[in-house]
């Protein structure tokens, strides 16, 4: 779980997870980039990457997101 402040317009280069990304946008904006199209999610809005998909984004200053990363959940000892 992530929870990031943006404090300057930015971009990320295109990268690929081995597990899902749910990404929810509290304020602001949040362009991703994926095959080649441009899907804003703007606040209230969220979205789901599912893994293996190739994506990138833009960012607006002063927006603040809420990502989940899925994947392997957590060991737990068995009792005997």
């Amino acid at each position: 779980m992530a929870f990031w402040t943006c404090t300057q317009t930015a971009t990320s280069s295109e990268h690929v997870h081995e597990f899902d990304e749910y990404m929810l946008v509290v304020h602001g904006c949040y362009t991703l980039l994926i095959s080649g199209n441009r899907i804003p999610v703007n606040a209230g809005e969220e979205y789901l990457i599912p893994r293996g998909v190739a994506h990138s984004g833009e960012v607006v200053a002063g927006t603040r997101t809420i990502h989940a990363f899925g994947g392997h959940r957590a060991d737990r000892e068995r009792q005997p």
